[in-house]
C-alpha cells in the first residue's frame, strides 16, 4: 500500500499479500452462507435516535495523517448527531487488517463494522464464507442503489451464493472519499514545452516527445518493488477500451475476455514508451517513492499515481496539477477508481441497524465535506464546496465530481482474481526487461482469469 498522508491504494497493490491467507482462512460455506446473512425486509430501523444506547465496534485502516484526521472528525460528527450511539475504533495498518479480518469475523465478539478490500481477494471471500451481512434491505431503506453511482455500487455487489461479483446483493458500502489513479503534471515544465493539459492520448504522447527533446524526464516511474507499472497500464487501458468491456471482464460477465479490455495495446504502448526513453532512466532499479520524490523535486513532467499520493511539502500544491489520461477517441475520460474504504457489517453484529446507520453517514454529504476540509478527495457528492487556494486539490475534486456525475469509474483490473496482480506485475517486469512479449503478458492474464473462474463454478 502507498499512503497519503495519504489515501490508501485500494486495489492495485495488496492482493498478493492477503489472498492466500484470506482464501485459506475463509473457505466457501464456513459459518453459514451468504444467503442466510440477510436482515429481513420490514425489520430494519433507519432512525438512530430510536435505537437505544448502542456501542459499535469499528475496525478501520485509517491509522495516521489525513486518514485518521478525517475518520476522527467523522466519528465525532456522528456521535454529536446521535449521542446514544458510541463508536469505539480500532485502527490497524492495511495489511494487518486484511490478514486479520477472517479470524476477527469468525470470533465470538467480532467488530460490528469492518473494512474489507474490494474484489475476490477480500470481500468476495468473506461473502462466500457468510461472514458479512447482506445489506440489500438497508440499501433499499436508505436509497443507496440510486444515490451511489452504479460503477461504485457494483464494486460491493455479489450474488448470494458468492460465485459472481459486480451483480446481485450489496455486501458493503463506500465512504464518501475517493481513491483514483490519475496523472500528475508539473505546471511550469508543461508550460516550458509549450503545451496545455492534453485532451487526447495523441496530445499526451506528443508531450512525452517534447519533454524528452527538452531534456526533461517525461514520466517519473520506479518499479524495483513491482508496484510502478500498473498505474500507467490501467490508465492506458481506460484510454483505449470501453468502460463496459473493462468492467465486464473484472466481474466475469458477458463472456468478455482480457483481449477485449485494451490490455494488449496498453502493454505495447507502455513498452514503446520505455524503449523511447520516456520513463525514468533505470526505472527497474528505482523505488516508487524515490520516483515520486523525484517528480516532486521538479525532475519529471508527468507521474501516474493514486490520488493524494505525492510526497508534497507545505505550499508545493500550486506547482502541480492532475488529470485523467484522456481517451484515445477524445471522449469522456475513464478512471480506475473506488471509494477510499469499503465498509461492511459483520454477519454476527448485534446492532446491524446502528451499523448500517453509520455506513449511511460515512457515505453522506457531511462526510464528503469533511474530506474536502481535510484536503482529501471526496466521492459520491459532486456538489461539495472546494477551497480556491489549492489548485492541485481543485483538480482532484473536479476529477471526483466527474466520476460521481458521469459514472465514469472502472474497477481495478486485479480484482478479477486473487492472483492477477502478481501475474501482471511479474509478466510486465519480464516484458520491460526484454524477456517477454506483449502477447505473453496477455496470455498470462487470460490463463489466470480462466483458472480462477473455474473455481467459482465448483
Amino acid at each position: 500500500m502507498v499512503f497519503h498522508t495519504r489515501t490508501g491504494r485500494i486495489g492495485a497493490t495488496l492482493a498478493s499479500l492477503t489472498a492466500a491467507g484470506l482464501l485459506a482462512a475463509c473457505a466457501p460455506g464456513m459459518n453459514g452462507s451468504a444467503a442466510s446473512n440477510t436482515v429481513q425486509a420490514g425489520s430494519v430501523s433507519t432512525d438512530p435516535a430510536k435505537m437505544g444506547n448502542v456501542t459499535l465496534q469499528v475496525l478501520d485502516t485509517f491509522t495516521g495523517g489525513t486518514d485518521n484526521t478525517w475518520m476522527t472528525a467523522l466519528v465525532s460528527a456522528f456521535e454529536q448527531k446521535y449521542p446514544n450511539i458510541t463508536i469505539q475504533r480500532t485502527s490497524l495498518p492495511w495489511s494487518d487488517a486484511m490478514s486479520a479480518l477472517p479470524l476477527k469475523l469468525k470470533s465470538a465478539n467480532p467488530p460490528d463494522i469492518v473494512p474489507p478490500n474490494n474484489g475476490w481477494q477480500s470481500l468476495g471471500t468473506l461473502v462466500r464464507g457468510g461472514l458479512v451481512l447482506n445489506l440489500d434491505n438497508y440499501a433499499d431503506a436508505y436509497g443507496w442503489k440510486t444515490a451511489f453511482p452504479q460503477p461504485i455500487l457494483r464494486q460491493s455487489q455479489f450474488s448470494t451464493d458468492g460465485k459472481q461479483m459486480g451483480t446481485g446483493s450489496l455486501f458493503g458500502a463506500p465512504v464518501a472519499r475517493a481513491s483514483i489513479i490519475e496523472v500528475y503534471y508539473n505546471r511550469s515544465l508543461l508550460q516550458r514545452i509549450g503545451s496545455a493539459v492534453p485532451t487526447t492520448l495523441a496530445d499526451f504522447e506528443s508531450d512525452l516527445a517534447k519533454a524528452k527533446a527538452a531534456g526533461i524526464t517525461p514520466i517519473a516511474l520506479g518499479n524495483v518493488d513491482q508496484q510502478g507499472v500498473t498505474e500507467p497500464l490501467f490508465s492506458l487501458m481506460n484510454s483505449i477500451a470501453a468502460q463496459n468491456q473493462i468492467s465486464d471482464f473484472v466481474y466475469s460477465q458477458n463472456n468478455v475476455g482480457v483481449d477485449q479490455t485494451g490490455l494488449s495495446q496498453a502493454v505495447t504502448t507502455l513498452k514503446q514508451w520505455a524503449d523511447q526513453g520516456y520513463l525514468t532512466a533505470n526505472f527497474a532499479g528505482i523505488a516508487g517513492q524515490d520516483a515520486a520524490q523525484s517528480f516532486v523535486d521538479g525532475k519529471a513532467l508527468f507521474r501516474f499515481d493514486y490520488s493524494g499520493s505525492l510526497p508534497l511539502a507545505s505550499g508545493q500544491d500550486k506547482e502541480f496539477g492532475s488529470f485523467l489520461l484522456p481517451r484515445q477517441d477524445g471522449g469522456t475520460s475513464l478512471a480506475t477508481a473506488a471509494s477510499a474504504a469499503n465498509l461492511s457489517v459483520s454477519a454476527k453484529s448485534q446492532h446491524p441497524d446502528a451499523a448500517a446507520a453509520f455506513l449511511n453517514f460515512a457515505a453522506g454529504e457531511q462526510a464528503a465535506q469533511l474530506a474536502v476540509q481535510n484536503n482529501t478527495m471526496p466521492l459520491l457528492h459532486p456538489d461539495v464546496q472546494t477551497p480556491g487556494d489549492n489548485p492541485l486539490f481543485s483538480d482532484d475534486v473536479a476529477i471526483s465530481q466527474q466520476i460521481s456525475t458521469h459514472g465514469s469509474a472502472v474497477p481495478y483490473l486485479d480484482w478479477t482474481t486473487p492472483t492477477l496482480l502478481d501475474t501482471i506485475n511479474t509478466s510486465m517486469q519480464n516484458l520491460l526487461a526484454g524477456k517477454a512479449t506483449p502477447a505473453d503478458v496477455v496470455a498470462g492474464a487470460a490463463k489466470d482469469d480462466t483458472d480462477f473462474v473455474k473455481t467459482l463454478t465448483r
